[in-house]
């Protein structure tokens, strides 16, 4: 019962990695919009990966819950509900069958312009943020988010360990996210 904040937080990080595709799935079925989906999942991870907390009984479920807050904050801090976003969103984990259609989520509206401007703020803000970081932690950051690369592939590209490739990222994500809170309070 000696368990470490350290070895909790990894193992609910591998637990955000083994459940990625579902809580992708999970994400993406209630905000219609992939780049939301991802984003909030990733901030999940990275939520997990600094819990100071006990694993109960049901890890996954602990995850999940993380993510459908993370959601909710979201959409507090837009001042809206769910907007479809006028694309197409498929993720492959999402089955087709004669009950949820094809794995797709077809939408007929776009986006506001007040929301293109707000997501171009957004992102030159992240930009900003990534010009800012040291050389390294923006390399892992910009394979990671970028190229797409796994946590692993970095590690062997680099020739790093892959918990330096994690803290490279979560570093990153928590720059960027601290930038974003900052703009969003005017501060």
């Amino acid at each position: 019962m000696s368990e470490s904040a350290g070895q909790v937080s990894a193992s609910l990080e591998a637990v955000v990695e083994k459940y990625y595709d579902e809580l992708l799935t999970f994400i993406g079925k209630r905000c219609y919009s992939e780049a939301v989906a991802e984003e909030i999942v990733q901030e999940t991870w990275v939520r997990a990966k600094s819990a100071p907390v006990r694993i109960l009984e049901n890890p996954r479920a602990y995850v999940f819950r993380i993510a459908r807050n993370l959601l909710t904050d979201h959409y507090r801090r837009s001042h809206n509900a769910p907007e479809p976003t006028g694309r197409l969103f498929y993720h492959p984990a999402w089955s087709s069958d004669e009950e949820n259609g094809p794995g797709i989520i077809e939408i007929d509206q776009g986006p506001s312009q007040e929301d293109v401007a707000a997501a171009h703020q957004e992102l030159r803000i992240i930009s900003q943020t990534v010009e800012t970081l040291p050389t390294k932690c923006r390399q892992v950051f910009l394979m990671y988010r970028g190229e797409e690369l796994s946590m692993r592939e970095i590690s062997e590209k680099l020739d790093v360990s892959v918990k330096t490739v994690e803290n490279h990222i979560r570093r990153a994500m928590l720059e960027c996210r601290r930038s974003l809170q900052k703009a969003h309070s005017g501060k």
